[in-house]
C-alpha cells in the first residue's frame, strides 16, 4: 500500500492521525526541500485541525521559524478534502501570499499527491474594466503622457488573461489606470455588454470555486464593511500576519471627505455649460435646470464651509481629535446636499424600470452612484457638526492642494470588538489567527483577544525554535551612556550621532535602523551620513519598495526605515547582521484613534498606558526585533538605544516579552561578542 492509500483509508481516520503520519513519513523529506521535523511545527498543525473541527477560534503565537504556513496550510488542507469547505487565507504582506502560491502549496500538492484549487483575490481597482477602456479609447481621454505606450498597452490587453495591472510591465500613469481600472460602485455588472468576459467577474467565479482563497487584510476589511458582497460566502479563515488585522479591520469601517473630493463630486453633477457633465443628459429640462443651480450652490457653499472650519479649529500642522461640536455653518451646506441628492433621485425615478441600451444603463449607474455618495457627504458632515458617537474617533486632518491648505474630515471606529462580534464571527464556524506576535508577554493573549470583543477563544503559545542565546545578541547600553528621549530630545539626538557609526562598523553595514518617527530618522541621517563610509538608504527619500531594492542590491549598505520595516520584511543571511532600534515603538498619544481609546479607557478607571499602549508597543518591538534571525545559521545583533528600557518600571515586562538572546552593556562586551558570532557563523558553511 502506498502513502498517498495509506493516508486516505478512509474518513474515519482522523486528521491528528493523518498529520502525525505524515510528519513521520520519509515522504516528507523527498518532497519538502531541507525540512527539519520541529515539535513546533507538528503542535501547530495539531492544533489548528483540532479547532477547524470543533469550529473553535483560536490564537496561536508561534515565533520565526516555528513554520506557521506549512503547519496551517496542511491542517486546513487536509479538513478542506474531508469536509469540502472553503478555506479562506489572509495575509497582510504581498510577500507571504507569494510565497503560499509559489511556494508552499506546490509543496502540498506533491505531499498530499493532488491538484488544490487555489486563487488570489485583489481589489476591484487591480482590474481593467472592459467598458471604462472603450470609452477612455474612444473619447481620447487617455491622457498626453500615454500617446507612446498605448499601443504595447492594447496589445497587452488583449494578450492578458486577467486583466491584472500588476502583470503589466510597460509604462502607465496612475492617471490612466485611474480611469481605466474597475469601480465598485460604477459597475453595470451583469447589465453590462461585457459581463460575460469581463476579467474582475471571470476572476469573481474563479474566487468561487476555489478550495484555498488568498486575500490581504485590507480587501477582507472592505469585504466586511460593504455588506460582504465582495468575497464569496466562506466559514472557516486562517489569519497570518495577525498582528494587525484589528487596527486594519476598524480602519475599513472608517468614512472621509474633503473639499477636493465634495469638489470633484458637486463638478461630476455640473462643471459649466461647456460641460455640462450630469446635467447635460438629464431630459426633464426643469430638474436639469434645478440640478445645475443647487450645485452650484452648493459649490459656494462648499466653499464657505471648509473656509469656516479652519476659521474655526485653528491652522493645524498634523492630525487634531475633534471633542466639540462643531458650528460650521449651521447645517446650510448639509441641507442643500440633501435637495440635490433628491432631485437626482427624482431623475432616477422618471427612468423605464428596464433599460435597454447600454448609454442609457451607465446614466442610471452615475445617478446612483452619484445619490450615494451625497448622502455619505451629508452624513460625514452632519456628524460633525451635532453628532458624537463614543464609540467613534472624529478628526481633521491637514492637506496640501495645488493651490492651498485644505482640511480632511475623518470618522472611524475606535475599537474593533463590535465590529468582529457584529460582522465577522456571526458569519463563521472557525477562524485561526496566527502571528509571531500575538502575546504581549510569554503567553498573555489578554490585549489581542479583548480587540476581538467577547467570542471565546482557544490560544497556543510556541516560542521560536532557533537557538537566539546563542546566535544573537541584545546591546543595552549602560544607563548613563544615552539620554532621555522625552525630557532631552536634543541631547538624546547627539548620543545616538555618536553611538549608531560605532554599530554600524562592527557589522560592515549590514544593518536596519529603525526609527519611530520620520523626524528622528531624517536628523540622525543628515548627521551621520557624510561621516560613515557605508551607504545609507533611507525610506523616506526612496519609498518603502525602493529602498529595500536598494539595500538588497548594495554591499555593506544600513537601511533607514520607519514602520513598514518593523516588520513583515524576511533578509536572511549576512545581508541583514544587526538591527538597531532608535526609540521604544510607543505610539503617540495625540493620535486621534489612540487618543479616544484612552479616554474610553479612562472613563472606565482603567489604565491605558499598561493596558493598551505598553502592550502595543511590546507587540511592535517583537516585530522589529524578529527581522534579525530569520534562519538557523542566522546570527547577529540587535541594539536598543533606548534608556527607558532600564530606566522606567516597564521595562522589564519589555524586556521579558524579547526572545532569549545573551544580553551586553558595555561596548567592549559587545565587540567580543560580535567576534565570537563570526567565529560560529564559519562553523556552518
Amino acid at each position: 500500500m502506498n502513502f498517498f492509500k495509506a493516508i486516505k483509508l478512509s474518513n474515519k481516520v482522523s486528521l491528528k492521525r493523518k498529520i502525525q503520519d505524515i510528519y513521520k513519513s520519509n515522504f516528507i523529506k523527498e518532497v519538502f526541500p531541507n525540512y527539519e521535523e520541529r515539535e513546533e511545527q507538528i503542535q501547530l498543525t495539531l492544533k489548528i485541525a483540532d479547532c477547524l473541527e470543533k469550529n473553535q477560534i483560536l490564537l496561536a503565537e508561534a515565533g520565526t521559524g516555528v513554520g506557521k504556513s506549512f503547519a496551517y496550510l496542511l491542517a486546513s488542507l487536509l479538513f478542506q478534502e474531508k469536509t469540502n469547505e472553503k478555506i479562506l487565507i489572509s495575509t497582510e504582506t504581498i510577500a507571504l501570499q507569494s510565497q503560499l502560491i509559489q511556494k508552499d502549496i506546490p509543496i502540498l500538492e506533491k505531499l498530499l499527491n493532488k491538484k488544490i484549487k487555489r486563487e488570489i483575490a485583489l481589489g476591484a481597482s487591480n482590474y481593467v474594466c472592459k467598458r471604462k477602456l472603450s470609452h477612455v479609447i474612444a473619447e481620447g481621454s487617455f491622457g498626453i503622457e500615454m500617446m507612446n505606450h498605448l499601443k504595447e498597452f492594447y496589445e497587452w490587453e488583449k494578450q492578458t488573461e486577467t486583466g491584472i495591472k500588476l502583470e503589466y510591465k510597460g509604462f502607465a500613469s496612475k492617471e490612466f489606470w485611474a480611469k481605466i481600472t474597475r469601480e465598485p460602485d460604477n459597475c453595470l455588472g451583469s447589465k453590462c455588454p461585457n459581463f460575460s468576459h469581463s476579467y474582475y467577474f471571470l476572476e469573481k467565479r474563479k474566487w468561487q470555486e476555489a478550495d484555498v482563497l488568498i486575500v490581504n487584510h485590507h480587501l477582507l476589511g472592505t469585504h466586511l464593511a460593504g455588506d460582504k458582497k465582495v468575497l464569496p460566502e466562506f466559514r472557516y479563515a486562517i489569519i497570518d500576519e495577525a498582528h494587525n488585522f484589528p487596527e486594519i479591520i476598524s480602519k475599513s469601517f472608517g468614512i472621509s471627505t474633503s473639499w477636493i473630493e465634495l469638489e470633484n463630486l458637486l463638478n461630476s453633477i455640473f462643471f459649466n455649460d461647456k460641460k455640462p457633465m450630469l446635467v447635460g443628459k438629464i431630459q426633464n429640462k426643469k430638474l436639469a435646470n434645478s440640478c445645475k443651480d443647487l450645485t452650484k450652490k452648493a459649490i459656494d457653499l462648499g466653499i464657505s464651509f471648509f473656509n469656516q472650519l479652519i476659521s474655526e479649529i485653528g491652522l493645524i500642522f498634523q492630525p487634531t481629535r475633534i471633542t466639540k461640536k462643531l458650528k460650521l455653518d449651521e447645517g446650510t451646506l448639509e441641507k442643500q446636499l440633501l435637495e440635490l441628492q433628491e432631485k437626482i433621485e427624482l431623475v432616477k425615478m422618471e427612468l423605464p424600470e428596464e433599460l435597454q441600451e447600454l448609454e442609457e444603463k451607465e446614466f442610471k449607474l452615475s445617478l446612483e452612484k452619484i445619490s450615494s455618495n451625497l448622502e455619505t457627504q451629508i452624513h460625514i458632515l452632519k456628524s460633525f457638526r451635532i453628532e458624537k458617537d463614543p464609540s467613534l474617533a472624529y478628526w481633521v486632518e491637514p492637506i496640501e492642494t495645488n493651490s492651498s491648505k485644505s482640511y480632511k474630515l475623518n470618522i472611524q471606529p475606535i475599537e474593533s470588538k463590535k465590529i468582529f462580534e457584529e460582522y465577522f464571527f456571526s458569519d463563521l464556524n472557525s477562524v485561526i489567527f496566527t502571528s509571531a506576535t500575538l502575546c504581549e508577554n510569554k503567553s498573555n493573549f489578554q490585549y489581542y483577544q479583548e480587540s476581538l470583543g467577547k467570542t471565546k477563544v482557544q490560544t497556543l503559545f510556541l516560542e521560536s525554535p532557533f537557538p537566539y542565546e546563542k546566535h544573537a545578541v541584545l546591546y543595552l547600553p549602560k544607563q548613563n551612556s544615552l539620554r532621555d528621549p522625552n525630557e532631552n530630545p536634543e541631547g538624546y539626538l547627539e548620543d545616538l550621532v555618536v553611538i549608531i557609526p560605532k554599530l554600524l562598523e562592527l557589522t560592515e553595514g549590514n544593518a536596519f535602523v529603525l526609527f519611530t518617527s520620520n523626524k528622528l530618522l531624517k536628523d540622525v541621517y543628515l548627521s551621520i551620513k557624510e561621516e560613515i563610509k557605508y551607504s545609507i538608504i533611507s525610506q523616506i527619500e526612496l519609498g518603502a519598495e525602493k529602498a529595500k531594492e536598494e539595500f538588497l542590491a548594495t554591499e555593506g549598505s544600513v537601511l533607514f526605515g520607519v514602520s513598514t520595516f518593523w516588520q513583515g520584511i524576511d533578509i536572511k543571511g549576512e545581508k541583514l547582521r544587526s538591527v538597531i532600534i532608535t526609540k521604544l515603538p510607543f505610539q503617540p498619544p495625540n493620535d486621534p484613534v489612540l487618543e479616544a481609546l484612552i479616554d474610553e479607557y479612562k472613563k472606565k478607571n482603567r489604565n491605558p498606558f499598561l493596558e493598551l499602549q505598553l502592550p502595543r508597543a511590546i507587540l511592535t518591538l517583537k516585530q522589529g526585533f524578529g527581522r534579525l534571525i530569520r534562519s538557523m545559521t542566522d546570527t547577529g545583533m540587535v541594539a536598543i538605544l533606548d534608556p527607558r528600557i532600564k530606566t522606567k518600571f516597564y521595562g522589564k515586562k519589555v524586556l521579558d516579552a524579547l526572545p532569549n538572546a545573551k544580553q551586553v552593556h558595555s561596548f567592549a562586551e559587545l565587540k567580543k561578542e560580535m567576534k565570537q558570532l563570526s567565529s560560529l557563523k564559519k562553523d556552518f558553511f
